[in-house]
């Protein structure tokens, strides 16, 4: 298992001596293909909105290093042909992110795929737990409770294959309390 992490890993950080080409802002605004004078970029806003479309497109054509713009609505994408010389794929994706106004989805902070679902399948234990319960319980809470009874048992029986009693009684505390402040935030 240590094996096959390691390699993962190494291969998601190794350099391959290339350079990294730019790829956009996954979801945002994608580079799907790129060579020196031409880009096409995918735009999930710019899906079914013609008027948007035609919007940057009379923007984008005022710049003199843009030579031309196709926009694909159905798509939603956006090809440009543009001097190299003049403007490179960075540049051109801020000003694309300026002109549709995405600069806020940019800031957000972006969410994994596992971590979507891993949110996904807590907040479904969640309800399931509470519902099972006839809302006396929740996830927070019996896993708070859970930490709550392994401590008095431990401290009791004294096992020594559980952490300590006290440590167990701490996290219950814990648990309850951020199950408290959270309820109490909403």
């Amino acid at each position: 298992m240590h094996i096959i992490t390691g390699l993962l890993l190494s291969k998601l950080f190794a350099s391959s001596g290339q350079q990294r080409k730019f790829k956009g802002f996954r979801g945002i605004i994608e580079v799907k293909h790129s060579m020196p004078g031409r880009i096409r970029f995918c735009i999930p806003v710019l899906k079914m909105e013609m008027e948007k479309g035609h919007l940057l497109e009379q923007q984008l054509l005022k710049a003199e290093a843009i030579h031309q713009i196709k926009v694909n609505p159905l798509l939603g994408s956006l090809l440009i042909v543009y001097d190299a010389e003049k403007l490179d794929e960075v540049t051109l994706t801020g000003v694309l992110a300026k002109l549709l106004g995405l600069e806020k989805e940019l800031e957000k902070t972006p969410r994994s795929v596992l971590g979507q679902e891993l949110s996904k399948v807590l907040k479904s234990a969640n309800t399931t737990i509470y519902e099972r319960t006839d809302g006396l319980l929740d996830l927070n809470s019996a896993i708070a409770l859970g930490f709550f009874s392994m401590g008095i048992w431990s401290l009791i029986r004294r096992s020594s294959l559980l952490p300590a009693g006290i440590s167990l009684l701490y996290w219950a505390y814990n648990s309850s309390m951020q199950s408290f402040d959270e309820s109490t935030l909403k």
